[in-house]
């Protein structure tokens, strides 16, 4: 039975290895795979996240495993209208895809953002990024036309802006 409850800081370290497993598994086709395996974890990063005043942080609890989290914040992007909030990492451990952990996760990340009182809510994602992209239109985020492009491990690549109305 899959729980979702508020991330706690001792969390942040099975957060960190979420980030790194998901993120070598679904950016190694853009991204030089070997530099994605060498990366350190960061919990510091998540620790940080889950104590942030304007932040909330969220995870998917399985017995008694974190498989996955999210992390809400008010938009941080400069064209964001007032009462847009912003789902700004979202990530499963790739042993939990396809379970509907996801599913869950996302139906409780969006339940919060409404009773926080946003009335949209947004995401960045690599265009390359397909299992993601698919996943989040399946839960229906749309393309809202805003695109960035983003440097990590000396590659470019193009970020686009999903968006979902609360």
């Amino acid at each position: 039975m899959v729980e979702i409850r508020a991330a706690r800081r001792a969390d942040a370290p099975v957060m960190s290895e979420i980030f790194h497993a998901a993120g070598l598994a679904a950016w190694s086709g853009f991204l030089p795979e070997e530099e994605l395996r060498a990366e350190a974890l960061r919990p510091q990063m998540f620790d940080q996240a889950i104590r942030a005043f304007e932040t909330t942080v969220r995870v998917a609890v399985d017995g008694d495993r974190v498989t996955a989290f999210a992390v809400l914040r008010p938009s941080a992007d400069n064209d964001a209208e007032a009462k847009v909030g912003e789902l700004h990492m979202f990530y499963a451990h790739p042993r939990v895809w396809g379970t509907g952990v996801a599913r869950l996760l996302m139906a409780d990340a969006l339940a919060r953002l409404r009773a926080a009182g946003y009335r949209a809510a947004t995401l960045w994602t690599a265009e390359e990024n397909h299992r993601p992209r698919a996943f989040y239109r399946s839960t229906g985020w749309r393309l809202d036309g805003a695109r960035r492009s983003k440097t990590r491990h000396g590659v470019v690549f193009t970020e686009l802006r999903h968006r979902i109305e609360l």
